[in-house]
Parts: C-alpha cells; structure tokens; sequence
C-alpha cells in the first residue's frame, strides 16, 4: 500500500469522526433550541400571568375608590368605565392565556381563574352598582366579603399558577445544563479519540516515511561519498519514494553524461585555445626583437585577453562541479596568499590593516581566488592609491578610491557585467567572486563611503 492510499484511508477515518461530532454538534443546537423556545414560552406565559394579577389588584383598587367616593357619581362612572376597559382586555387576553397552557392541570386552573374574574366584573358591575344607586343608607359589608373572597381565591389561584410555570422553567434549565455537561462529555471524548488516533495513525505513517527518507539519505550520502553514478537504497516499491528514487537516478545518469561531454568539450576547448595562443605570442616576441612596434603590443595585448578570458571561463566552469576541500586559517594567512598570486610592482599600493587576526575555515584555495580578484579590480579601477585591505570583526573589507558604482552588487555579480563606460576586464571577476562566497555559505557585500568603494566578505564565526 502507498502512503497516499494509507493517508487517504486514515484522513477518511478522521473525517467521519469529524463529521459525527459535527452531527452531535448539530444535534446538540437544535435541541438547545427547542428548550429555548420552550423556556421562552413558560417566560411569556408567566409574563401572561403576572399582568392577570395587576389587573386583580386593579379591581381592588377600583372597588376601595368606587366605595369611598360613592356619592360622587361623576367619580363613579369613571371607575366603572375603566372597570369596563379591563374586563374587555382581560376578555381578550384570555383565549391567548389559556390556548398557551402546557398541561391540562394549568388548563383547567386557568379557566377557573377566568371564571372568578366573571364572578369579579358581576360584582362591580351588578351588585356594587346596584348598592350605590339605592337612596336608603348603603351597607358595603356583605359586598365586601364576597369580592374579598373571590380577589383571595383569585391570587391563591395566580399563585399557584405562577409557582407551577416557575417550577416547570427550573426543570427545563436543570435538564438544560445536564443535556450540555453530557454533550461537552462526549465531544471532549470524541475529540480526544479523534486526536488520539490521528497521533497513532500520522505517527505510524511519519515512521514509515522518516525510514525511507533515512535510507535514501544514506543512499545519497554514499553516492557522494564513493563517486556513484546512482544511488544504491532499497526503499521498497510502489511507494512515491521508490518513483523518486527512480527518476532521481535516471536524472543523474543523464546529469552525468552532460557533466561528462562537458567537461570533455571544456578540455578540448583549452587546449585548442592555448595552443595557438602560445604559438601567437611566441612568433609575436620573435617579431619584437626585429621590430619595435606599438600594434605589436596591441596585438600581444589581444593574446593576453583572450587568455586571461580563457583563463576564466575554465575557472568559472570548475566552480559548478567544485568540491570544498576545508581548513581553518586565519585571515592573515588568506591575505598573504592571494597578495603572492598577483604581480604588484609598488607595495606602497596596497595598505595593509589587520585590527584583529580571525580564524576561519574554509576551502583556502578558492577563498585566495576570490580575495585575489577583489584586490585586482579594486587595483585596476582605483582612481588613486592605496588600495586598502581591512580585517576585523569576521569581515574581510578591500577598499579602493573611486567613483561609486552605477548599479547594485547583484548587477555586477552576474557574469559579463561591467560599468557601462568601462573598457577593460570582461565582467567576470565579481561573479567568479559571488560564486566562491557563495559556495561557502559566506556573504559578499557593497558599500560606498565617500570617497571608497568597499567590498566586505563576510564570514562566519568559528
């Protein structure tokens, strides 16, 4: 089985324990839902029940008004209508009321404090009215006890109304808050179980790559380390590693037929250029003793450039398929090494100032190529002398007196690039430079400080 197979199987397995605690999850809204519709109901019902006992208490008020002021007839017939005003909502609230009960117990308790509400509304309306328009002394005893009995009953009943909603609403919550900490539960389960078995199956699977991955690290560790032209691992087959170790080895095997004819082709290039411009120059210098002329210098000229860009090319070319070889030195070292490798006919041209003696490691002969030609440009481009070689803090620094560069570093270091009104030199040298640093993970830096020029290898602490 291929691990894409192995993680398709695996993410499935995953993804349907996701999506059953997304299910539980759903499941688990909906129903917290429904029990805050259903609190929302008994809240509104209560709300419901709360406003009958208002009205209850403003029948009461409009009785104590009606008995103290019952001569006043005016007074009177405002009492009564709103008495009447009352009634008419208390009529019309109460189908709402009583259709939003629960249980036929709240039923059946509502309808009968409906049903003291009529008896109410007959005692203002017919017996409280009727006892105020006798003209003999008014008696409001008997009157008294009857709506005192029926307002009582009334509250009694509102009461008990009120306190069944309240209880029910307090059941609903504790199963509320039961139902979520049983929910968190088994989400928190779920979850770990999920998490759990990504672990064991993710880990069993990284294993199983880091394994092969170590193999063909190996492979490639070996390939280098004995000059293979393949790399030699048995990482099983029909896995994606196996297919890249394949095509890797079909890479290097045409990577090594290209390295091959090219190096083939950079030999036979030398040496077809070297020999005639070793002949040139050697027939050029037999000229010169018979014959004292400028274009026989100009042309030796010629001769030299192009071996010098000869020279580089063969240079630049190595470089791709260079192999390090390092060593620690100190910096003085480097300094001594690519000062002897370049032709100086006054030394008063080249300031030497080593503020601290650094170590560093790396391959000394490419490291003396790169500082050799930074030292020749800066030479050959210096508008006065001397040229400053400076060593401190981990960073190689070669100034020179001169105008500042057009262009950035990264223009100059690719190959063929060079100043626009500059004739000489063939744009090579910094970018043989780069490629050096680079190779050694070191940096190379551009920097102007009137009136300098200063280019900085920068190297790592050892």
């Amino acid at each position: 089985m291929t691990i894409k197979q192995r993680l398709y199987i695996s993410f499935s397995l995953i993804l349907f324990i996701l999506i059953f605690i997304t299910s539980v999850s759903f499941y688990t809204i909906f129903n917290l839902n429904e029990v805050h519709n259903s609190q929302k109901h008994r809240y509104d019902q209560i709300r419901r029940v709360e406003k009958l006992k208002e009205y209850n208490n403003s029948f009461s008020w409009i009785v104590l008004d009606i008995i103290t002021d019952y001569e006043k007839m005016n007074i009177v017939n405002k009492r009564l209508e709103k008495a009447n005003e009352l009634f008419k909502n208390l009529s019309l609230q109460k189908k709402d009321t009583i259709d939003n009960s629960e249980s036929i117990k709240e039923k059946e308790n509502l309808k009968l404090i409906f049903l003291e509400f009529e008896n109410t509304e007959k005692l203002i309306k017919q017996e409280l009215y009727e006892l105020i328009l006798k003209k003999e002394e008014k008696n409001f005893d008997l009157f008294n006890k009857k709506y005192d009995q029926t307002s009582t009953l009334i509250q009694k009943l509102l009461i008990e109304e009120i306190d069944y909603l309240q209880d029910e609403l307090n059941k609903t919550e504790k199963n509320t808050e039961d139902f979520i900490e049983t929910i968190k539960l088994e989400l928190v389960i779920l979850l770990l179980f999920a998490v759990i078995l990504s672990f064991i199956i993710s880990g069993k699977i990284i294993k199983e790559i880091k394994d092969k991955l170590y193999k063909l690290n190996e492979g490639v560790l070996q390939l280098f380390k004995d000059d293979e032209n393949s790399i030699k691992v048995d990482i099983g087959e029909n896995n994606e590693l196996s297919e890249i170790t394949n095509n890797l080895n079909s890479y290097l095997e045409k990577q090594h037929e290209i390295i091959h004819s090219r190096e083939e082709l950079l030999r036979n290039i030398s040496h077809e250029l070297k020999t005639p411009i070793a002949k040139g120059k050697f027939l050029l210098e037999n000229l010169k003793t018979k014959h004292k002329s400028s274009e026989i210098t100009s042309i030796n000229g010629v001769f030299l450039d192009i071996e010098e860009l000869t020279s580089k090319l063969l240079q630049r070319e190595k470089l791709n398929f260079a192999t390090l070889k390092s060593s620690e030195f100190k910096v003085s070292s480097l300094i001594l090494e690519a000062l002897s490798k370049l032709s100086i006919d006054d030394e008063s041209k080249i300031k030497l100032k080593i503020i601290n003696d650094f170590y560093m490691v790396g391959d000394k002969y490419y490291l003396t190529i790169a500082l050799k030609n930074l030292i020749d440009n800066a030479m050959k481009y210096a508008d006065n002398f001397p040229v400053e070689i400076e060593a401190k803090n981990s960073r190689l620094n070669v100034k020179n007196i001169a105008q500042k560069l057009s262009n950035d570093l990264i223009y100059y270091v690719r190959p063929f690039t060079r100043e626009p009104n500059q004739q000489s030199g063939h744009g090579l040298g910094l970018n043989i430079v780069n490629k050096i640093i680079q190779k050694h993970n070191f940096k190379l830096e551009y920097d102007y400080k009137n009136p300098h020029n200063i280019f900085s290898i920068v190297f790592k602490n050892i």
